[in-house]
């Protein structure tokens, strides 16, 4: 009796073609294709290595970051057997467009390496592919490919390339834009001209920047720029621009970057002021067991203003000082400072008050997981403002700031210094009736020069010379 065909062994997989894989995945609403070439030791045992940090992955979408301790062997230090998981919305396709869900796939990250590994990607899937996947089989063969499909939805359709068949060598001649150190993506529109993101971001730009004064603008839910006339446009009418929907989604703005515009008096940067970075709800403490209402009755303070019946909670929070506004201090839980490593999966960034009771927290796992989605690549745009017939209209610079290469440590290890903190805007009104009118803004902010010590490149970039 003939053995049972794997799921990548069938006649049809092995003349399958790269534009009938994309087809398929386009199908399952894929709007973005991804591709890995899968080394000796990407298989079923060592886990396919990602990458060196989560904020490697930006593009690939992921369920809650929770944090786990390592059983690993590989270090003695207690402190530094731990581990953050993320599950994934993960099926494989075949070539027949079966589509197979792979429940317990997941990606893990270890710290103490730094290394980002995919796990659990067979585990109770009823695709058959461990013939490739398994070292003691063929799960060690060069020619093996990884296509991932990412929907709208975060689902991650993916299928597997076996080798010396017509698709393998295909890839080898595809046209890819490169996203991260071992993860490339497929040039769908085949733009052949853009090789990196990043110059399909400056291209834009500067066609942006040679608009010269825009009407402050923007996009509605059916991708029409609309009218904008507050004050804080400047923002908006960037990301109208951009083709970007102002959804509140915690992803990467324009191919994978994060875009940040920043408010100057003159180009190409002077007078600018605090940049925020991200406004994450505390999932700890009093304000997770209380509530936001309670918080601010309990740590807040009268407004300073004289406004009648409102309390606010702000003031900036730094680690290791107390606040005298609301006699709050932060600190870092779990952080070694010194090696600016992570020694606690369970860690967190926390307000204490004067007798270490914890009043509100963020532990490392969320925000992992915010920066992670929107910090790996950024890029920050300076803006002019000015009124023309009582409405506001924006001229974005030339003299632009790229910063790649960041990891979550890197932001523990700001906050150490000082040069980033919580620097909150909350404030209830009507704090005395039974309903008080509360106005959330948990934000962290750093001072604009300082930006450089996020990232491990942080370029200066004229982007009318770049595009020349």
């Amino acid at each position: 009796m003939a053995s049972k065909q794997g799921t990548y062994d069938t006649p049809s997989s092995q003349v399958i073609s790269l534009e009938k894989v994309t087809r398929i995945l386009q199908d399952l609403g894929a709007s973005q294709i991804y591709v890995k070439k899968l080394a000796a030791n990407d298989n079923s045992k060592n886990q396919p290595y990602f990458g060196g940090h989560l904020t490697d992955l930006p593009f690939l979408p992921t369920g809650e970051i929770a944090a786990s301790p390592s059983d690993s062997g590989k270090t003695a230090d207690p402190k530094r057997k731990i581990k953050y998981q993320a599950s994934l919305k993960f099926s494989w396709v075949g070539a027949d467009g079966a589509i197979y869900q792979a429940p317990n796939a997941k990606l893990i990250y270890y710290p103490q390496y730094p290394e980002v590994r995919f796990s659990g990607f067979l585990r109770g899937s009823r695709v058959d592919a461990s013939k490739w996947m398994d070292p003691n089989k063929q799960g060690r063969s060069e020619g093996r490919w990884l296509i991932m499909g990412v929907a709208n939805d975060e689902s991650i359709y993916a299928y597997l390339v076996t080798p010396e068949n017509n698709l393998s060598k295909e890839l080898v001649s595809a046209d890819f834009i490169k996203v991260s150190k071992v993860i490339w993506q497929l040039d769908i529109q085949h733009t052949g001209s853009v090789e990196s993101t990043r110059d399909a971001l400056i291209h834009k730009l500067l066609e942006i920047h040679n608009m010269g004064w825009i009407p402050g603008g923007k996009l509605n839910s059916g991708n029409v720029i609309a009218s904008y006339k507050a004050s804080n446009g400047g923002g908006y009418t960037l990301e109208a621009m951009l083709g970007i929907s102002p959804n509140g989604i915690a992803e990467p703005d324009y191919l994978g970057w994060e875009v940040k515009q920043f408010g100057v008096t003159r180009f190409p940067r002077v007078g600018a002021k605090l940049t925020t970075l991200m406004t994450p709800e505390p999932n700890g403490g009093y304000y997770n067991t209380s509530g936001a209402i309670e918080f601010v009755k309990t740590y807040g303070y009268a407004d300073k203003n004289g406004m009648q019946d409102r309390m606010n909670f702000g003031g900036k929070h730094i680690v290791g000082k107390c606040q005298r506004l609301t006699n709050l201090t932060m600190q870092l839980v779990g952080f070694d400072a010194e090696k600016s490593a992570i020694t606690d999966a369970a860690g967190a960034i926390v307000l204490l008050d004067g007798s270490n009771n914890i009043t509100a927290s963020w532990s490392f796992a969320k925000l992992m997981d915010h920066w992670k989605r929107k910090h790996s690549q950024a890029v920050y745009i300076p803006c002019m403002r000015r009124t023309n017939s009582h409405l506001y209209e924006y001229c974005y610079g030339k003299d632009i700031e790229l910063g790649t290469g960041t990891n979550f440590e890197m932001v523990l290890s700001a906050m150490h210094l000082r040069t980033l903190f919580y620097d909150p805007g909350i404030k209830l009104e009507a704090a005395s009736c039974q309903k008080p009118i509360l106005k959330r803004r948990n934000q962290f902010r750093i001072d604009h020069k300082h930006l450089d010590t996020l990232y491990k490149q942080f370029e200066f970039v004229d982007i009318a010379l770049s595009s020349s």
